[in-house]
């Protein structure tokens, strides 16, 4: 069962719920692919530079649900706009 053939079954809380782990699972795939990028530049490094993250098409599918269900879901799209794209997009900048 697929959650986005279903939203019109659903409340809005397990629709938050099931976007909010989305957006989690994401931003823990950046933070490791960060940790593991700092972990290999050498700490006597003089190259300060922001390096742009690997691409990851995990986190990339992951984000790419959480729109799907937000897009979905029209009656409840005000709510969910806030908890997704909002939340995602401070969360995941890298600067």
């Amino acid at each position: 069962m697929c959650i986005t053939d279903h939203h019109r079954e659903l409340d809005l809380e397990p629709l938050v719920e099931a976007v909010r782990s989305l957006e989690a699972l994401a931003y823990e795939r950046t933070n490791t692919s960060l940790q593991r990028e700092s972990d290999d530049i050498p700490s006597d490094s003089a190259d300060a530079s922001p390096r742009p993250l690997p691409y990851d098409p995990a986190s990339v599918f992951l984000l790419e649900m959480m729109v799907s269900i937000v897009c979905k879901t029209p009656a409840h799209i005000e709510e969910l706009w806030c908890v997704s794209v909002l939340v995602a997009s401070t969360r995941l900048t890298v600067s």
